[in-house]
């Protein structure tokens, strides 16, 4: 990965570079905790990391709580699961470093819309926007 810039932010990777690499760094920390080796601690956030691909970041009116903050809570039990999987010997068919690369590469293909815009995703259904309309006024 050396010479490649990966980015951990919604706006430029959408979701999955976030709360994606968020998953990944507890897997692992879970893992480590429980006594797992370095390889199992990498296994541990890559196979938290490959669940994300793909997932967009959407806030609803621009702001985290929808759906941000249930995704983080959702994802912390997935952290866990991946760690009790690499703790149990499981490990991801694509290696860590790979799984990494992969999701710059999706990032990298994803619309500005699915990227921390709030102008797709849920945050461009009805009541996503009629949200947004809603917290403009109180503003």
């Amino acid at each position: 990965m050396i010479g490649r810039v990966i980015h951990i932010a919604g706006a430029s990777g959408g979701c999955q570079a976030e709360i994606g690499s968020s998953a990944a760094m507890a897997a692992a920390a879970v893992t480590e905790l429980l006594g797992g080796t370095p390889e199992a601690c990498a296994h541990a956030a890559a196979l938290a990391l490959q669940n994300t691909l793909g997932l967009v970041c959407d806030p609803v009116g621009g702001f985290v709580e929808v759906p941000c903050v249930m995704r983080n809570g959702f994802y912390a039990v997935h952290a866990v699961s991946a760690a009790s999987m690499a703790l149990a010997g499981i490990r991801s068919v694509i290696p860590p470093d790979e799984v990494v690369l992969a999701m710059a590469g999706i990032g990298r293909l994803l619309p500005l819309e699915l990227k921390e815009t709030g102008l797709g995703g849920l945050a461009d259904t009805p009541t996503g926007r009629r949200l947004a309309e809603e917290a403009l006024k109180k503003t």
